[in-house]
């Protein structure tokens, strides 16, 4: 049974980022795989795992079963033809049972004339004397809890700031426990709020807000943390300082869906951002060539990030790994799957664990651990409550959010990534520095992280069977195999991820941007 949502917005689909979905369950289980079609044009497989409440009563099953699915695609530059088109869905069942849901007649809207975007006027041309303490350096990001970017930019500012290159005040939208660790650093932070995003003048009327304010800074560059819509705000921001800015996208998706929850207006200012950052920088090249169309090549770079081993190394150095079995209350047979990061749709932890059921009996010693949940959030709680429900239930674990999390890495055995958008996770490099084998979905940069065969094993995302197969191909494996995996691993990171050869690359760009000879690093 199943049903393809009719879309939303009504059968006029709107260019720019669109949402369709639906719910499909099979008497062998849950789909493997939802494509969704526009006419003759394939739009893309559909993220699984998904709580449909309705589709539980009409099937009479339990309500956490995860039977929903929904693909966010873009339609800026829809390619097919005019007139009436069908949009359809077909579902495959874990044995090929095939199923079509739809069809909904629809159109395409007309593609909008393009417009001039009015670029926010410069309010401050001023350079500040030199503090001594490296160059002014305006930082602007979204968050200040332990995320991957926002680690990446707390362990960055450090290197920077121990180094002298950057003197910087970092403005957030939302505050979080690296407010501490950077003000710890003698860095300055200001946490204004999320920006306005119900209109273009509204926008301006904030930018102006912050511009008076950093007016009297002195700032003679600028430092934008992600794409998030309270990041790409910096830009702006910058405009109106008159300095040049370096942007470090992290985020892989056209812009449309990026920003799908702005005012149309807003969101082709935002889109036109893109093309006014002097510098944008990427750690995947995968993701660089994504948004190829609106940066041009000369002001893009590809940067595989670093990352700070010091904790790491000293924690493994000195670990106890059968102690710390004993305190999780893990026996050492087991063999641990471990999934860390926070719990949300596009990481894909409920099809894991649909996946790891399809395979648990022919691995009775495998156990499932996430570790990232924060209780109270939706998605937490839903996993919480599958995973509470599952045939497997004594094998799958979700552990809270934790800043010990080393300790899950060093009890692991195997590390798996199943997420159907990531650019380069952070876990995914700390897990192969702990010399971790890795099971890995082909999406952006995590080919260049995962070897098949000689790094950890690929599968492909959005297909449960794909990532069933995955898990019995990395659980099955041997522990000689494993090692020599983890090794070439940890041997390729340490190499590619090293924090101070990133620094030194991100240092040298500021004081391009700047105007200034680059400073060496201490």
């Amino acid at each position: 049974m199943g049903a393809l949502d009719p879309p939303p917005g009504g059968a006029t689909l709107r260019r720019g980022a669109i949402a369709f979905g639906g719910w499909t369950h099979f008497r062998s289980g849950p789909a493997a795989r939802v494509e969704l079609r526009l006419g003759d044009q394939p739009l893309g497989r559909a993220r699984l795992g998904l709580r449909r409440t309705d589709a539980c009563d009409a099937l009479g099953l339990p309500v956490g079963a995860a039977t929903g699915f929904e693909l966010l695609c873009d339609l800026s530059t829809w390619p097919g033809g005019e007139g009436e088109l069908e949009l359809t869905a077909l579902a495959t069942g874990l044995r090929g049972e095939r199923l079509e849901l739809g069809p909904h007649h629809v159109r395409v809207a007309a593609p909008e004339q393009a417009r001039m975007v009015r670029p926010t006027p410069p309010l401050h041309q001023r350079v500040g004397p030199p503090s001594g303490r490296g160059l002014r350096t305006l930082v602007v990001t979204h968050r200040l809890d332990r995320g991957g970017a926002q680690l990446y930019l707390q362990e960055l500012l450090a290197e920077l700031v121990r180094g002298g290159t950057v003197d910087p005040v970092v403005v957030s939208a939302e505050d979080g426990p690296l407010r501490a660790e950077l003000e710890a650093l003698a860095v300055e932070v200001h946490v204004t709020g999320t920006p306005p995003f119900e209109s273009l003048d509204a926008h301006r009327d904030r930018v102006g807000e912050l511009a008076a304010w950093a007016g009297e800074g002195g700032f003679e560059v600028a430092f934008v943390n992600t794409a998030t819509g309270p990041a790409y705000f910096g830009v702006d921001l910058a405009a109106a300082l008159g300095i040049p800015v370096l942007w470090s996208i992290h985020e892989s998706y056209p812009p449309a869906v990026l920003w799908s929850g702005m005012h149309p207006e807003l969101l082709r200012h935002a889109e036109a951002a893109l093309t006014r950052a002097e510098r944008t920088v990427f750690a995947a090249e995968s993701t660089r060539r994504l948004l190829a169309p609106h940066i041009a090549a000369e002001r893009s770079r590809t940067i595989p990030y670093g990352l700070e081993f010091g904790a790491l190394e000293a924690r493994r150095a000195g670990f106890d790994r059968a102690a710390a079995r004993r305190a999780a209350g893990i026996s050492a047979e087991a063999d641990v799957l471990l999934c860390v990061g926070t719990v949300e749709p596009r990481k894909a932890q409920l099809p894991l664990a649909q996946a790891f059921e399809l395979v648990a009996a022919r691995h009775p010693r495998a156990e499932l651990i996430y570790v990232g949940a924060r209780p109270g959030e939706p998605d937490t709680d839903f996993l919480t409550e599958y995973a509470a429900a599952s045939p497997a239930a004594r094998r799958i674990r979700v552990v809270p959010m934790t800043d010990d999390v080393h300790s899950w890495f060093g009890l692991a055995d195997l590390f798996v990534c199943a997420a159907d958008v990531e650019s380069l996770p952070r876990t995914v490099v700390e897990a192969q520095a702990w010399e971790l084998p890795v099971l890995a979905t082909a999406i952006f940069g995590l080919p260049e992280l995962v070897v098949d065969g000689e790094t950890g094993w690929l599968c492909e995302p959005l297909d449960l069977e794909a990532l069933a197969a995955g898990l019995d191909r990395a659980l099955a494996s041997s522990p000689e195999q494993r090692r020599r995996l983890g090794r070439n691993a940890r041997a390729q990171v340490l190499a590619r991820h090293d924090l101070p050869t990133y620094a030194t690359e991100i240092s040298a760009l500021i004081a391009e941007l700047a105007g200034r000879p680059a400073r060496a690093l201490a």
